[in-house]
Order: structure tokens, then sequence, then C-alpha cells
């Protein structure tokens, strides 16, 4: 059967914008999907200092804006706002991807690219409070808290790089982590403590999201003791980890206990001509840099599949 399009790349972040780049070079004709902003999470950072090539950094819109354009440089289609519903492979090796407009593309093979979201924090007040103090980007909502006190939850790249952020609004930043050290990239860590609002809180957990229709305070307990502590913050900023979005193909991938997709170095599932890659796969290291190289490989990857099909 005719097929709509070589290649249908699902997730506009970096990962999945690279791949368009490598596919679009190889004359291939691609379409990407995008359900909610291009660049996905990256858009959001304030500032991106850890990718080759930008000494002086560069935003996280201006970066997705980038690849945006140069995957369209060389003819991939790009739907923002439309993501997939659903994959099927026909008897003859095509995939029939739904939209979510109800409508339905075929390609001749498909890359994974749709990333991961945050864990939310199983506390009372979390859900109630979400969006009235409670967030998950810091780069979003940090200016909304001009000169009060905030939480940060979490300890890794992310709580720390986001906390580091919220230090030009804040007032305080009780850091709050259930170990007695971070555990981000020490240079992060270096100078998110060297901050003098930033107050570490070690060894303890939310226990809860207070507040009437905005965020009060929060009540944490000390691990080792059992002691509980409340703080009067307006804002509390979860990081605590992330969620991959593997379920449109769980059925159809393998995953690991944490639902991340199992590939090969080629970026290869167990499923001919389907490929994934970046956050939503179980990888060594989470980084930019690395992710985009994912997309890369299975773009190459997809070529040579086709070739060898003809």
């Amino acid at each position: 059967m005719s097929t709509d399009y070589d290649v249908v790349i699902v997730g506009g972040g970096p990962t999945g914008l690279a791949a368009a780049v490598y596919t679009g070079r190889a004359l291939l004709k691609t379409l990407v999907l995008e359900k909610q902003t291009v660049g996905g999470q990256i858009a959001l950072s304030a500032a991106i200092d850890n990718y080759p090539g930008f000494a002086d950094g560069i935003s996280g819109y201006e970066f997705a804006e980038a690849f945006l354009k140069h995957a369209q440089r060389f003819g991939a289609e790009v739907r923002i706002g439309i993501g997939a519903n659903s994959i099927t492979r026909n008897e003859d090796g095509s995939f029939i991807v739904g939209l979510g407009d109800g409508t339905q593309v075929t390609a001749k093979a498909v890359i994974l690219a749709m990333g991961r979201h945050p864990r939310r924090l199983e506390v009372p007040g979390y859900d109630r409070l979400f969006g009235g103090g409670v967030s998950v980007c810091a780069t979003c909502d940090g200016a909304f808290f001009r000169n009060v006190p905030v939480a940060v939850v979490g300890g890794g790249n992310s709580a720390v790089e986001e906390g580091h952020f919220l230090t030009r609004y804040a007032s305080e930043i009780y850091s709050i982590h259930r170990r007695d050290h971070f555990t981000a990239q020490k240079i992060l860590i270096e100078e998110y403590l060297h901050q003098p609002k930033v107050k570490p809180v070690w060894n303890s957990a939310v226990e809860e999201i207070y507040g009437e229709k905005e965020v009060e305070g929060i009540r944490i307990k000390h691990l080792p003791s059992g002691e509980t502590q409340e703080f009067p913050v307006k804002a509390v900023f979860v990081f605590i980890g992330w969620i991959p979005n593997s379920e449109l193909v769980k059925d159809l991938v393998e995953t690991d206990a944490d639902g991340r997709v199992i590939v090969n170095e080629l970026m290869e599932t167990k499923v001919p001509g389907l490929y994934a890659a970046g956050d939503l796969c179980v990888r060594p290291i989470y980084q930019l840099a690395n992710v985009v190289a994912d997309g890369v490989q299975a773009a190459v990857s997809v070529e040579k599949y086709l070739e060898s099909k003809k």
C-alpha cells in the first residue's frame, strides 16, 4: 500500500527535531507531531549552559526555535498541538498513526520521541493547590512569587537548577530533600548552595501542602527522628523525578519496570521499523546533548532500514 510519509516522528522536542533534521537531509518525507509546545520540556528552560557550542548559554525557547527552523529547512512538516493517539503496524510493515484531531496518517517507519513528564508529589494539597502555588516549572511560575518564601522539593539536577533560578525572585528558598546531600552535578550544587537565600532541609519529606485557595505553607517530616515542622511558604516547586510518556506504545514495545522503552544502540525497539529515542528510553544519562544524539541515531537507522526494504 502507498504511505503518506516515509517517517512519522512522535514528539517535537530536541530528540524528535534532531531526528527530523537528519531524515529531511536524507530526503525522507517526514512528519513531526508535537501535542504541546515545540521543543518540549526544554522550551521552558530559562537558560541552557550545558550544550556544546553555546559558550554564553541560550534560552530554551531560542534553542527550540532554532531546532524547528533547521528541521523545516530540510522539508520536515511539523504539526504543533497535534499528538498521536494510536500506532498500529500493518502486515506489510507500514504503520497507521492515529492523530489527536481524529485523522490518521500512514508511514513506512516511526520514531518515538515523546519524552517524559514530572512525577507528582503524593501528599494532601498537591492536586487541590496545583496552579495555586504548587508548580513543576520554576521558569514558568517563579516570577509570580517575588519577595516571598518558597519551597523546592527534590535534589537532582532539575531541583537544583530550578531552585537556583528562583533565587532571583524568592526571599527564601527551603530546599527539601530526602537525603543528606543533593545528587545533582557538583558544579550546580556549588553554585546553588553559594546563594544566601537557599536553606537546605536535609533528610526530610513533605507530608502536606496546606492553604485555602493558594499555598500558605507546608508540613515536613524529618525522616530519622519523625519530628514534623511547618514552613510558611507561598509556593512549592516539585522536582522529584520523571515518568516516561510511554503509555501510547506500552503494548507494542518492551519497557523496564519504570515504563522506559528498551532499545538497542541503534535505537531499535523489538518492532521492525519502530524506533525510540531520548528521554523516553532507558539511557545511562539524561542530558540534552545525548538525547539529541539519540535522535540522530534513530534517523540514520530509519534511513538504512528503508534502504534495505527497497
